[in-house]
């Protein structure tokens, strides 16, 4: 599984890390202002909002920076920035709530959308072969946690993005998302019992 600190370059901490309890900013609400700059991210390549350049913690070698070279950590980092804006949008309360994997989350809107409906947006996260791919139904995922006001652990998500080119993490964080997304035994309940 992915280290999902929230520490990012010279131990600032990823743009929400800095809401959670804690830390400095704790018990705020983001600015509009950065919510809106961050839901520009999702119709724009990353490196391509200059609003968005001084909330980027991804460090992109200078050799690499010079030539233009976005590396997909920074994309990655890039689309959880524009995937947290489009959830906290609008919203009074932080989106933002460690320990809330993506699976977790989307198990949560069983409440409020047919599971059938959700194991299909599920189901089609986990079989994207790429960043864009995941991105897209991600964010699908994300709006229905937006209309929920259900949370989510962005720096997992980011840590799951990362990780996303590379097939053997992906499987990793595929596997994850399922683990917290089905209940694989229910409390007393013996281990090989169906669920």
């Amino acid at each position: 599984m992915t280290d999902v600190s929230s520490e990012a370059r010279e131990g600032a901490p990823w743009y929400w890390a800095q809401f959670e309890a804690g830390r400095a900013k704790a018990g705020q609400i983001p600015p509009g202002a950065d919510i809106a700059v961050f839901t520009q991210g999702l119709t724009k390549p990353a490196g391509t909002v200059p609003a968005l350049w001084r909330f980027h913690r991804t460090r992109l070698p200078d050799h690499l920076a010079a030539r233009g070279v976005v590396t997909d950590d920074l994309v990655a980092e890039h689309m959880a920035l524009a995937l947290f804006g489009a959830h906290q949008q609008s919203v009074g309360v932080l989106m933002h709530r460690p320990g809330v994997r993506l699976g977790a989350a989307a198990r949560a809107l069983h409440e409020r959308y047919s599971e059938d409906g959700v194991d299909r947006v599920m189901e089609s996260a986990a079989r994207a072969q790429t960043l864009p791919g995941v991105f897209l139904r991600v964010r699908a995922l994300v709006s229905m946690l937006a209309a929920a006001r259900e949370p989510l652990d962005y720096t997992s998500l980011l840590h799951d993005l990362r990780a996303w080119p590379d097939p053997e993490r992906r499987a990793r964080v595929i596997r994850g998302w399922g683990f917290t997304y089905r209940p694989w035994v229910t409390a007393g309940e013996p281990a090989g019992a169906k669920g």
